[in-house]
């Protein structure tokens, strides 16, 4: 069997596919966010951290090509994925306070202990036990009695020893403890305040990656646009294998969306993929025109803490937290927009131009260049070829639709720079 052509991905996964007007292709790409995830290994270091993360990119990369694909991004870019706004990543602080130790020694009698002092209307230890001794010495059982008698003594006792401290030269203090013991074994409580016990930080991002597949009739589209995806996306969350029989953990990362969250570090603990997406879109030769990709990722510690100098290590804190929220993606400009729109030299846009192109027979494809302006109709297939009169004559009528729109979108945007209050 001949080896399978490898695959070059697209540097951002998730985008729609482009239509013919590229500035609203550029208004929907600007306005999808974008997660990237940088591949890491554990190294361990000394310390508490026990460990730091290091860049495995090119473990990833060679992976990657070992199953076909290839992405032309750098180490720096990552593995990039512009991702649907219908789960926004949302953080949960917590604080967990609890009982104070001082109340467990407070709680001298048990339940059923306190529920007879209460049954019996006692307000003390002392005026319980009398109050028992009378009550048992009325039987003539020489057990009960026995039990009466030691119940006497001890509450003579305990109000013996009250008397005493009462009129000894202490003072009231020891006889206001005494009493607070004696009113505590009967079954009294003591309201402590509670005391903090543990926090808590939940981020809770789950990211909803939809792919694509314009051309579901070509195999190497799908392959590109939705198998090639999948396979880099599971790829960052499924262990990896060491030989035939082992395998180990899967990649830590680096995951940052710009002016919205980073976790560093961070890991993936959910991929959920749903073929055909919510509305089923299966082409005839059972091949994929939408897959959702469902990635829930989390941080390795759970915790954050208020930012201090003495603080290096990589755990979320409060300030680089406030800092990953001050990041930006950077974007082009109306100017830039302008003149690349104008010559269409970096726009990849789906439906472009007429004719058969390298992913298939439908009568609008797609390959890289500016807009679509009929030129390359019959271009790719000798047998699709025409005549240069009718390749003229839909040359013509694509311009006059670029020109139209392109008028169109001009005053638009004259229009939003008069409601723009800032200019």
């Amino acid at each position: 069997m001949a080896e399978q052509k490898k695959i070059t991905l697209q540097d951002v996964f998730g985008y729609p596919p482009e239509n013919l007007e590229p500035r609203t292709n550029l208004m929907i790409k600007k306005s999808m966010p974008v997660v990237k995830f940088h591949p890491s290994n554990p190294i361990f270091q000394g310390g508490l951290d026990l460990f730091r993360l290091s860049s495995a990119w090119f473990t990833y990369k060679n992976l990657l090509e070992e199953n076909d694909y290839i992405t032309p991004n750098s180490s720096g870019a990552g593995i990039q994925m512009a991702f649907l706004a219908d789960n926004f990543p949302t953080d949960t602080f917590t604080n967990e306070y609890g009982e104070n130790f001082l109340q467990k020694f407070t709680n001298m009698t048990s339940e059923g202990a306190a529920s007879i002092m209460q049954m019996m209307g006692a307000t003390s230890a002392s005026e319980a036990y009398g109050t028992v001794q009378k009550n048992l010495g009325k039987s003539e059982n020489p057990i009960v009695s026995m039990l009466s008698s030691l119940m006497g003594r001890a509450g003579n006792f305990a109000g013996d020893l009250k008397n005493r401290l009462g009129n000894s030269g202490i003072g009231g203090t020891v006889s206001s403890g005494i009493n607070l013991i004696d009113r505590l074994a009967a079954g009294a409580r003591i309201d402590f305040p509670m005391v903090w016990k543990s926090s808590g930080f939940t981020p809770s991002y789950s990211l909803t990656v939809r792919l694509y597949n314009p051309f579901p009739q070509s195999l190497e589209a799908t392959r590109r646009f939705i198998i090639g995806p999948i396979v880099a996306i599971m790829l960052l969350g499924v262990p990896r294998a060491e030989d035939a029989q082992t395998y180990t953990w899967p990649f830590l990362h680096r995951i940052e969306c710009p002016g919205i969250f980073v976790l560093d570090p961070g890991y993936i603990s959910n991929i959920t993929v749903v073929k055909g997406g919510d509305q089923q879109q299966i082409s005839l030769q059972q091949r994929l025109g939408v897959v959702d990709i469902r990635i829930d990722i989390g941080s390795l510690y759970s915790s954050m803490l208020g930012s201090s100098s003495k603080i290096t290590s990589k755990r979320p804190t409060v300030r680089e937290y406030g800092k990953s929220l001050t990041s930006e993606l950077e974007v082009s400009t109306r100017e830039s927009d302008n003149k690349n729109v104008g010559t269409g030299s970096k726009q990849e846009i789906i439906g472009r131009d007429i004719g058969l192109t390298e992913f298939g027979t439908d009568s609008f494809g797609s390959t890289t260049g500016g807009i679509g302006t009929g030129r390359n109709i019959g271009r790719t297939n000798p047998k699709n070829r025409v005549s240069p009169k009718r390749a003229a004559l839909a040359t013509g009528a694509v311009d006059a639709v670029k020109t139209r729109v392109s008028a169109a979108s001009e005053k638009v945007y004259g229009e939003l720079k008069k409601l723009n209050p800032f200019g």
